[in-house]
């Protein structure tokens, strides 16, 4: 069995693309800060490594907006950046797999919450 990797992208903490990502890195900056989505005062923990300066509306169709949380948002944009890495034009006929085991809470807690106060038929 061979890999074959064709494109890279990278959405983390210290960057934003391979570029940015790769300077921050052998520069050793770290992207490890103060928590800035929420108020973290209550919490024992601070601290975390947020990505910061992605506006998804400059990636992603404005339907995908309201229906993907911001995790589901970076890698959709960040799949992109790597068929473009790869010299792959998109022609829409492609797909995005994502998983994860720590990611898209927040669009599960909205559709939970529809569930429980609204009902299955607004999920």
């Amino acid at each position: 069995m061979k890999t074959i990797v064709t494109g890279l992208s990278v959405a983390a903490p210290n960057g934003l693309g391979v570029e940015d990502y790769w300077s921050a890195t052998l520069a050793g900056r770290g992207g490890i800060g103060r928590l800035t989505r929420f108020d973290p005062s209550r919490y024992a923990a601070t601290l975390a490594g947020e990505v910061t300066g992605f506006d998804a509306a400059e990636h992603l169709p404005g339907r995908l907006l309201p229906q993907t949380d911001p995790m589901t948002r970076l890698s959709l944009a960040s799949a992109a950046w790597a068929l473009e890495d790869a010299g792959i034009e998109e022609t829409g006929g492609g797909g995005v797999v994502t998983a994860s085991t720590g990611g898209g809470f927040e669009f599960g807690q909205r559709e939970l919450g529809n569930l429980w106060s609204k009902g299955p038929k607004h999920v």
